[in-house]
């Protein structure tokens, strides 16, 4: 099991944000916190947060991951279908998104090389499935480097959002999703087959925040960036309630300023207690 933990400064929070248009970003880069074998349930200890933590889930990894399945070829772009996992939380809607968390899962019996791609959708579609396609303040997408997983495991993988990718939280709950492809079949890159045993880690409930025991398994493979209402199913635990269907997710926002007033004020105190004590 491994673990990488790194800091969000305030400075880096205080810095202004450009406007952003409908953009899937390319060549994104994860960075892996922690990994395990599929098939051994653990607790995943807590990494440093960068933000407010609005969603959590990561605390127990059940054991148990899920395929997604269905790949083929689009072009030359192997890529398989879409999974997304329910996300809810209660406040501080309209802020930031300043850093994800999520899953790759594989289930090969040797290390495969994949791009996940992340899409995002409002709950407004038939039955709360996906509907919309999230776009507060704009349409967005993430579409990461080659990773490559050993077998037989799960990795959690994070990527800070701000100051550099601009996504609001919204209020309620929404729809967060994942493809995954083979980079137009580049060398090295996981087959057809390899592709159809990757899937995301099933986790127990929320630590911070809901999610229902439900997900959304698209019909055909693709990546959907900005696809309204995507063809699929409403789906319970695929392993029948046991583990539940929780996906390992976290969202943390950045701060809102008064919290920021309030560390600066914290921290010139202890500046002005120190002065005094010399």
């Amino acid at each position: 099991m491994r673990i990488r933990l790194t800091l969000f400064t305030v400075g880096v929070i205080a810095a202004a944000l450009p406007s952003f248009s409908q953009t899937e970003y390319t060549g994104v880069v994860a960075h892996e916190f922690w990994s395990g074998e599929i098939g051994i349930a653990v607790n995943v200890p807590s990494p440093e947060a960068a933000g407010v933590v609005v969603y959590d889930n990561f605390a127990t990894f059940s054991g148990f991951a899920t395929t997604q399945g269905g790949a083929v070829l689009q072009g030359t772009n192997g890529i398989t279908r879409l999974l997304a996992d329910n996300l809810g939380h209660s406040s501080y809607a309209g802020q930031k998104i300043a850093r994800q968390y999520f899953t790759f899962a594989n289930l090969n019996a040797d290390a495969v090389t994949a791009r996940p791609r992340l899409r995002y959708w409002f709950s407004d579609g038939a039955g709360g499935a996906p509907g919309t396609y999230y776009n507060d303040p704009a349409a967005v997408g993430f579409t990461f480097n080659p990773i490559t997983v050993a077998a037989n495991t799960v990795a959690g993988f994070f990527f800070d959002l701000f100051p550099t990718f601009n996504m609001n939280l919204v209020s309620g709950s929404f729809w967060a999703g994942i493809t995954f492809d083979n980079n137009n079949s580049g060398p090295g890159m996981a087959t057809l087959a390899q592709l159809n045993l990757l899937g995301q880690g099933m986790y127990g409930p929320p630590a911070v925040g809901s999610s229902a025991d439900t997900d959304f398994l698209t019909t055909a493979a693709g990546s959907f960036f900005t696809t309204a209402n995507p063809a699929g199913a409403l789906r319970n635990s695929p392993f029948g309630g046991a583990p539940i269907a929780n996906y390992g997710w976290r969202i943390e926002v950045v701060p809102e300023p008064s919290t920021y007033a309030a560390v600066a004020t914290g921290l010139l105190g202890i500046v002005g207690l120190r002065r005094r004590r010399k």
